[in-house]
């Protein structure tokens, strides 16, 4: 009895393995090479990152946040401070980097903001610090956030970088 039943699940079991075989001819070799490239695994951490959430990349908020952190974002970058903008469901952006592999609506999600506009801060210790659902001003933002960092000052150049450049053409 123990033995037909060992019997009827092996070949039950191969016939499923071959059902899929014959579905998805192209699957073992895939999983084969997944597993050789598991170094390419992306890795996403929010701590020490800035959000800006909102609904499109055009909506009033979202835009407003945008021109009033532009002068700080290649300092808050320089001191290990990540800037993520989540806009809708277009692809996330880490310090003006695009993040295709990164689900927005799960973000979005995790971080309690599924709607409307956002601006979160997660520490190093990935503790949420603050949120604010109206744009802040730098200053505010860093003072809330307690960092170290000084906004530059008007009419003061700085070297531009290529994360400013890409965050500028955002």
């Amino acid at each position: 009895m123990e033995l037909t039943f060992v019997i009827i699940a092996t070949c039950l079991l191969f016939g499923f393995i071959a059902a899929l075989a014959s579905f998805r001819p192209n699957l073992i070799p895939e999983i084969g090479t997944s597993l050789r490239n598991a170094e390419t695994v992306k890795k996403f951490s929010p701590k020490n990152t800035l959000f800006i959430i909102g609904p499109g990349a055009n909506h009033p908020a979202c835009r407003m946040q945008r021109r009033l952190l532009k002068p700080a974002i290649a300092a808050l970058i320089r001191s290990d401070v990540s800037v993520m903008e989540v806009y809708g469901d277009t692809t996330p952006r880490q310090n003006g980097d695009p993040m295709d592999w990164l689900d927005p609506a799960l973000l979005r999600h995790a971080l309690g903001a599924e709607d409307g506009f956002f601006i979160i801060y997660v520490d190093e210790t990935g503790k949420t610090v603050f949120r604010s659902e109206a744009p802040m001003v730098t200053a505010d933002i860093l003072s809330r956030a307690r960092l170290d960092i000084a906004a530059p000052a008007r009419g003061q150049t700085s070297r531009k970088n290529a994360v400013l450049k890409k965050l500028r053409a955002a």
